[in-house]
């Protein structure tokens, strides 16, 4: 082989090394690539100085400067998944032997076969490179956008959450994890555990559970407690195995499901209280009866005094009785309270009056701070003095095993719209697990107690327009129950 033929070859060689190396550049944009490509194809003919070359593709030219279409061309098909989509052209600007010889080689037409197959693949990589970008970006914005938190948990960590995810969970902990067990309430601990470790066996099937948790948030000691409906099912991440976490909250769905059971059940005890009252006034109209007759016999003669004062004092009790039973009748068929205007400093004075010689006697101080000059708030003052002494009962009760001083706090004080009364305690306070539950009818904690008193009080304030509620920033110790009554002209307290 001559030294002419040998150096061609070779530069050939090199030509067909350095377009593979470019087929593999995916960063480059798909024109810049096929604009190197008609570059380093005149250096592998025989002539590469009168050398030219061209891809067309639609109506796009990719070409070196001196490209010319001239009678000495060779061409060769462009397709991309089987489907034509151009034409590579390489040859000579002018004749590059005498008149007759045969201008190209056929090692010349077998690498522009090559060549336009090499260009084809390019393509096809750059549009698959461009469709799974597309793809990606698609399925980020969808992942990004979605409604439902999405987590990728890999050995126990977190390595990638939603913005949903996010503003659902709060930031991540320092551990990194997806909920840590003080995160979840205590009362599903035990089943998220359980499917928890489930999940990690690489069960194929999706994971669903139901549970409470505590959003994790450095700013707020007393998170507020949130229902999510969470999902697991085992994945690849990276090329080793993960867990897709999907969460929703269904935090509202939850408080609404609880509202119609609290309905129900107060549904249920209006109806049962009914019963009870309707029961309880038949033989007291019956004793009323002979109470009237009694009076009347004794007054005939002498009357005697002891007489006289068994009889008022039994009046006195059936009238009790009958006080009881017309407000078992208001409950099992709520009425609007009589309203009317009145110093909100009155009922507290009348509850603290008609309790502070018991709260002595178990040796628990009482400490008031009413604000002067409230303005008047239209209030039924004898219910706001029956949700007193329940919350003072209630704080009483609380203390009753703790060592160290017993104090119950009573303040006022004015609000924006407001009117501010607050009960709070030396206690042991309120577990944040039981602050979404402790206002339902019949939940109680305390033994022989109907468990009814919080929900009751609470109403009661509702129909004031007002709210009863524990306080979410929580105190130093024990617990904080808030009334805020509407002042006239704000007649809702939001």
């Amino acid at each position: 082989m001559d030294t002419s033929r040998r150096e061609w070859l070779n530069r050939g060689l090199d030509c067909l090394f350095t377009l593979s190396k470019m087929a593999n550049q995916s960063q480059l944009p798909l024109g810049r690539l096929l604009d190197q490509v008609v570059r380093e194809l005149p250096a592998a003919l025989r002539f590469p100085k009168i050398a030219c070359a061209g891809i067309r593709l639609e109506s796009a030219l990719h070409a070196t400067d001196n490209f010319l279409s001239t009678p000495w061309m060779i061409r060769d098909d462009i397709t991309v998944y089987q489907h034509h989509v151009g034409l590579l052209e390489l040859g000579y600007v002018e004749a590059p032997c005498a008149s007759g010889s045969n201008h190209f080689l056929e090692e010349e037409r077998q690498l522009i076969g090559v060549v336009a197959g090499l260009v084809g693949r390019m393509i096809e990589r750059q549009q698959a490179e461009a469709a799974y970008l597309e793809s990606e970006n698609r399925f980020q914005s969808l992942v990004e956008g979605s409604l439902t938190g999405i987590s990728i948990v890999q050995d126990d960590q977190v390595v990638y959450q939603n913005p949903e995810q996010e503003r659902l969970l709060g930031p991540l902990p320092r551990s990194n994890k997806l909920l840590d067990r003080d995160s979840i309430h205590p009362e599903d601990a035990g089943k998220v555990d359980a499917y928890y470790r489930q999940a990690l066996q690489g069960f194929s099937v999706p994971i669903d559970i139901d549970f409470r948790f505590f959003p994790h948030d450095p700013d707020q000691a007393h998170g507020s407690i949130k229902w999510v409906h969470c999902r697991a099912v085992t994945t690849g991440y990276r090329g080793r195995p993960a867990l897709l976490v999907n969460m929703m909250d269904i935090t509202s769905a939850k408080e609404m499901e609880h509202m119609l059971r609290v309905r129900d059940k107060m549904s249920s005890l209006g109806r049962v209280a009914a019963g009870i009252a309707h029961e309880i006034r038949n033989p007291l109209s019956g004793i009323n009866i002979y109470l009237n007759t009694l009076e009347k016999i004794e007054y005939r003669g002498d009357p005697d005094e002891k007489v006289v004062k068994i009889l008022s004092q039994l009046q006195s009790a059936s009238g009790k009785i009958e006080s009881v039973i017309k407000r078992v009748m208001d409950f099992s068929k709520p009425s609007a309270p009589q309203l009317a205007p009145c110093d909100p400093n009155r009922p507290i004075r009348e509850a603290v009056s008609l309790s502070q010689v018991t709260l002595k006697k178990s040796g628990i101080q009482l400490q008031i701070q009413a604000a002067e000059a409230l303005p008047e708030c239209l209030i039924d003052p004898t219910l706001i003095e029956e949700v007193m002494l329940n919350l003072i009962t209630n704080a009483a009760e609380a203390m009753k095993t703790t060592d160290g001083d017993k104090i119950i706090r009573i303040t006022s004080a004015l609000q924006p719209d407001s009117v501010r009364i607050t009960v709070s305690d030396s206690g042991p306070g309120i577990p944040k697990s039981m602050g979404a539950v402790i206002f339902d009818p019949f939940y109680t904690t305390k033994n022989g107690n109907t468990g009814i008193g919080l929900s009751m009080g609470q109403r009661i304030v509702a129909d004031h327009g007002g709210r009863l509620y524990i306080n979410p920033e929580g105190i130093d110790s024990g617990a904080e129950f808030v009334i805020d009554l509407p002042i006239p002209g704000e007649r809702a307290v939001r």
